[in-house]
Order: C-alpha cells, then sequence, then structure tokens
C-alpha cells in the first residue's frame, strides 16, 4: 500500500493534527472527553447488534479522518469505506467470464474485536506518526467502554460476552472511520489470506467482516482450514453459522447481491418484495413522505444491481405529487 499519500503520514505536531481535523478545543485532546462524546447501546429494532454511536462534533472529525485515510492507496479487491467502491462492486468482483465456486466467511462481532492497540499501531507503524498524534487518532477512532456515556453499559458488555468478545477498548461501532480502519488495522491479516489466494489461484475480496473466495475450480477444505487457521491466528473468530459454499450452478448471495445460476447480478428476492410492500402501501396512501422515502431509498439499492429495474415505480417514487409542486 501507498501511505506517504495520505497527509497524515510521518505527522509529528499536533498543531498540525489540530489544523488538518478542523478541531478548536484542546479538550479533543483528551481520550476521557472524547470517549464521553461516544454512547454504546444495543439496537434491538431487528436483529440485536451494538451501536456505539458518536455525538455530531465528533462525528465530524472522525469523518475528517476518513476522507485522509482515503487518501491511502488499498487493494483493487478492499470495498468497504472506499470512496467509488460499493458493496455491488464487491459481488461484481466474483462474476468472472465463467460460472465459479465461491466460498465465504464473517467475521464475528469483527469492530468491537479489533483492538485498540491495533489500530494505534497501525497510526504508530503504518503511517509512522509520533506517539502523541497516534495515540490522539487512536481515540477518535477507538472507545474504551468504561469511559463512554453508556445508560446501560451491563447490557452493552453482557451482550459482547455473549458473542465471546472480552475486549472493552476497541474500534468503534458506528464511527465513519470504522469500516476502512477494520481493514487497514488488520492488513497483515487480510496480506496473509491474499497470498494464499494468489497460489490457488484464487479471486478474494474483502467487505469489512465478510471475506469472499471465488474459483473456476473447487475451493479445497485444506485452503479454507488455512483460512479459518489464519483468522484465529490473528486472534478473531468466524461465525460458523455464516461460513457458506457454493457451488458453480447455485445461486450466490455475496453482500447483499445475488449471482444467479448464469453468473448474472440479480437483486435479491427479500429486496423485491420489501420493493413491492411499500410501493402497495404508498399507491393506498400516496401523501406518506416517510413511506416514500424508504420507497426511494429500496429503489437506489435495487438499481445499484440492475440500473433498469423497476422502471414504472421509480417513475412514481420519483415523481411530485400535486401538493409538492406549490
Amino acid at each position: 500500500m501507498q501511505y506517504n499519500n495520505c497527509l497524515l503520514y510521518g505527522l509529528q505536531s499536533k498543531k498540525m493534527l489540530k489544523y488538518l481535523l478542523g478541531i478548536k478545543e484542546n479538550c479533543f485532546f483528551n481520550q476521557d472527553y472524547v470517549a464521553s462524546l461516544i454512547e454504546p447501546y444495543i439496537d434491538r429494532s431487528r436483529k440485536p447488534r451494538l451501536i456505539e454511536a458518536p455525538d455530531t462534533e465528533l462525528k465530524i472529525i472522525q469523518q475528517r479522518i476518513k476522507t485522509l485515510l482515503g487518501q491511502i492507496e488499498v487493494p483493487d479487491n478492499v470495498f468497504s469505506g472506499i470512496k467509488g467502491r460499493s458493496y455491488v462492486d464487491n459481488a461484481l468482483l466474483h462474476k468472472g467470464n465463467q460460472l465459479r465456486y465461491l466460498f465465504k466467511i464473517d467475521l464475528t462481532a469483527f469492530f468491537p474485536s479489533i483492538r485498540r492497540e491495533n489500530v494505534y499501531n497501525f497510526f504508530r507503524e503504518d503511517l509512522r506518526c509520533s506517539p502523541d498524534v497516534s495515540q490522539i487518532l487512536s481515540n477518535f477512532t477507538t472507545v474504551n467502554l468504561k469511559k463512554a456515556k453508556a445508560q446501560n453499559i451491563t447490557g452493552v458488555c453482557q451482550f459482547l460476552d455473549e458473542k465471546g468478545v472480552r475486549c472493552t477498548n476497541h474500534l468503534i461501532s458506528g464511527a465513519p472511520t470504522s469500516q476502512i480502519l477494520s481493514y487497514l488495522a488488520n492488513h497483515q491479516m487480510f496480506d496473509e489470506m491474499q497470498e494464499l489466494a494468489d497460489r490457488h489461484n484464487i479471486i478474494m475480496s474483502i467487505y469489512a467482516d465478510d471475506v469472499t473466495f471465488s474459483s473456476e475450480c473447487r475451493i479445497s477444505h485444506r485452503f479454507k482450514n488455512i483460512i479459518y487457521n489464519i483468522v484465529k491466528k490473528y486472534g478473531y473468530k468466524i461465525s460458523k453459522r455464516k461460513v457458506k459454499s457454493y457451488s458453480k450452478l447455485y445461486p450466490k448471495l455475496v453482500t447483499g447481491v445475488i449471482i444467479d445460476s448464469t453468473g448474472e447480478l440479480t437483486i435479491k428476492n427479500s429486496l423485491r418484495k420489501k420493493i413491492m410492500n411499500e410501493y402497495e402501501h404508498l399507491c393506498d396512501y400516496p401523501g406518506d413522505t416517510e413511506s416514500r422515502k424508504r420507497l426511494k431509498g429500496l429503489l437506489i439499492a435495487a438499481r445499484q444491481v440492475d440500473r433498469s429495474a423497476y422502471p414504472t415505480i421509480h417513475k412514481f417514487a420519483f415523481c411530485s405529487l400535486p401538493s409538492e409542486q406549490k
């Protein structure tokens, strides 16, 4: 990777860091203060998941860090948190010119399993920032649960314990910087996987905690076991429930996109159902602005896979109501 394109590379001055990040108050250089701006909670609206939401001012700083980290040239097969790359591009990489076998893994509770030490080492060793600058950047991008503003810290820790996560000082789940840092702080692990894949003529892609492999030849059990051992070596766990292997002719789900039995990308059925349900509701209640907003979002997601999908519904969703034209 090319690190010297990043303005953070070799940064030794807190004053310059303050300028680059647009920080006005020195209190942001205090870890306890930054941690107090993060509110961890368990979102139970769907499948329970950890959210560690930064306040508005901290999120702006994190967004600036993300922009600076975006100056680093990462491999073409890294898709999460990279400007101009999407989950659809990740699936497209495995489309190939011929039908392919596919194997994918999911790293369990990946973000909260990434220790502050890993993030600090990235800033200190890879970006060659000074120790104090590396500490400050780590403060902005990781959270110590013991110092955060949590209303139910016991529930949060219990949730992580159930996931097998013992790390209370970790990469933030919910910060703009987390997707790209999840790769950068673990690139040695992903590099080992990539070297193995290259030796076996296997295509590999990375989308945060999803790692996908595909090949025109069957992917061996030995290859899979070595991948499992690499993950274990770096202290992470694989969700056994989400390990999937697909034959050439079987439809494959890759980061929310279906590669069908002919090798073409198609919209998954659950998204199709949501679009139709929202459309039918909006036909009955055309003034429901929240429903219209949801339908627009669903159509945008579908059209990332198929640009011509649902032309009639698209026109209906994006047209202005008579009351909106006044």
